[in-house]
């Protein structure tokens, strides 16, 4: 049996960071060939789009309307897999400051994994849970417009 290790969170921070890192590989995988499902998908709707059978050229439109449907649904992904990023660096931050002999001061760090965000609702999130940080950029009335998991594009 192994010895219990004096301070285990710097360890727990790690097993857990490299379970959203693991995590996110295996998504990136599926989704990746979910993608090339979908644009095989397209491809054949927009053959079907050029059929002398009007028929199976409507059918053909709806084929690739729905496809690009499917893609652009699958954003969703995108903004899951960067909101996993910024919580596996977090804990990563968080891991390196624990183990460092002279940890940063809290602001320091913390100003550090906000500043990661790049979604404005992250920051919302962060400034409500954590705190308003001095220095941290105010809020701004289109801030209050970003719709939680709305899609934003950068």
């Amino acid at each position: 049996m192994s010895q219990p290790v004096a301070n285990p969170l710097p360890p727990l921070l790690e097993l857990s960071s490299s379970q959203v890192e693991v995590a996110l590989q295996n998504a990136a995988s599926q989704v990746e060939r979910l993608a090339n499902s979908v644009a095989a998908f397209a491809r054949l709707g927009a053959e079907m789009c050029s059929h002398p059978d009007a028929a199976v050229a409507a059918q053909g439109v709806r084929v690739t309307a729905e496809a690009q449907r499917a893609i652009f649904a699958m954003q969703f992904h995108d903004q899951l897999a960067q909101r996993l990023q910024h919580v596996r660096d977090a804990l990563g931050d968080m891991h390196d400051a624990l183990a460092a002999p002279a940890a940063p001061p809290a602001e320091v760090l913390l100003a550090a994994i906000r500043k990661r965000y790049t979604m404005e609702d992250e920051r919302r999130l962060f400034d409500a849970l954590v705190g308003h940080l001095p220095g941290a950029p105010p809020a701004t009335s289109s801030d209050h417009e970003a719709l939680r998991g709305s899609v934003e594009l950068f």
